[in-house]
């Protein structure tokens, strides 16, 4: 097949694999290669307009499902179908598209696999500048994802609708981690998990997140209210969102720079915006993303920027002074891991001021593993009318 009626409207070059390279990740180039050397492009062909258009077909594997309370899931990472793609690309403007999910973020593996398919079985030639190929494009909210999926619930007739359109959050996600973008896999992840978390009154219905998740019901607060209709749709999506997210770096090795703005960005879900958000969701999966003292010192530096300097007054803020000791107990863990004991030499110095900053000196030594006891005892001689003691310890 020959493409010699396309005249470029620049001068023009060969197609080569180095030019491809230069547009896509190395996972999406190594993809492409293999499906490529699997024979699965086919119906190659060149419009007369220079548009290279073709279909990759898929493998048809099972899903792998999985139990979740009394629910069955499916997870789609890991072993999972692959659906036939079609896909194009115009060697005049760049411009691509893809029936793939991943498209909408950067080039997929799919339209890489058209484009090796043309440079070795077809005589094509692009601009001589290369592929004029757009990479990924910039953000538009802190949480890439959140405003798509508000838009999906603002305007959702029933709970049943809106959990249908969300599930194409649930299959980008999926698309993002087959062509090896960890990062945009949490970003689609977390993205949506804010929309979902935004408005919910997640306190009354926090035992009903527990009926989704791994852990024991003994290890969730009760809840004090049902969840009904589109707040329980909001419960169960969250939590099939979530528990995708805890499966995506399990077993990889990943580097600092992929996994940093995936520890920032649930940083602002869980602690910026949610403090009182489903804190084991947060911590399981800080602790699988963080591992290395370049990611425990970017975690430290985000918590030390948010503690609040002063502790609130349990009994007239019950909930602040909860959230605040939350937030101690969290820096600790973190100033632990890195073996700083910075943090534990300026509470000792203060610890006497008064209770609320004793309080937070008890905390980290106890989440330190430290003994706490001789302070707390100090503690309730030193302030009598502190009535937190017995809660928090």
């Amino acid at each position: 097949m020959r493409a010699d009626s396309f005249e470029p409207d620049r001068p023009a070059q060969r197609l080569t694999l180095r030019r491809i390279q230069d547009i896509c990740s190395w996972k999406v180039f190594e993809l492409g290669k293999e499906y490529y050397g699997q024979n699965r492009v086919a119906d190659l062909a060149v419009r007369q307009d220079g548009t290279l258009t073709g279909t990759v077909l898929g493998t048809g594997m099972d899903y792998h499902e999985y139990l979740v309370g009394e629910t069955t899931l499916e997870l789609r990472i890991g072993e999972r179908p692959q659906k036939d793609r079609r896909a194009e690309v115009s060697l005049r403007t760049g411009r691509r598209r893809c029936s793939c999910p991943y498209s909408r973020v950067a080039v997929c593996s799919h339209v890489a696999a058209l484009l090796i398919c043309a440079s070795k079985d077809l005589r094509v030639e692009v601009p001589a500048g290369g592929l004029p190929v757009r990479g990924r494009p910039g953000w538009r909210t802190p949480l890439p994802y959140r405003e798509d999926a508000d838009r999906i619930l603002a305007r959702a007739a029933d709970a049943e609708s809106a959990g249908e359109d969300l599930d194409g959050f649930l299959e980008l996600g999926d698309a993002c981690y087959s062509e090896g973008d960890i990062t945009e896999t949490f970003m689609v992840y977390l993205g949506t998990s804010e929309s979902l978390l935004s408005g919910l009154d997640y306190p009354a219905y926090s035992g009903h997140f527990g009926r989704f998740s791994m852990w024991s019901p003994k290890h969730i607060p009760p809840s004090t209210r049902e969840p009904e209709g589109m707040d329980a749709m909001r419960v169960r999506k969250f939590c099939e969102v979530m528990i995708r997210a805890l499966y995506v770096p399990s077993g990889l090795r990943l580097l600092h720079e992929q996994k940093a703005p995936c520890i920032a960005a649930l940083h602002r879900l869980y602690v910026e915006t949610n403090p009182w958000g489903p804190s084991r969701y947060y911590a399981s999966t800080l602790a699988i993303l963080s591992r290395t003292d370049r990611d425990h010192e970017l975690v430290r530096r985000l918590y030390d920027a948010v503690v609040p300097e002063s502790t609130p007054d349990p009994r007239e803020d019950p909930i602040g002074f909860r959230a605040a000791m939350n937030l101690v107990r969290f820096q600790a863990m973190v100033y632990d891991d890195l073996k700083n004991h910075s943090l534990l030499a300026s509470y000792a110095r203060r610890y006497r001021d008064d209770p609320g900053t004793c309080a937070r000196y008890a905390l980290c030594l106890r989440t330190m593993r430290r003994d706490s006891s001789a302070v707390v005892a100090e503690g309730r001689r030193l302030f009598p009318d502190f009535d937190a003691w017995n809660a928090l310890y």
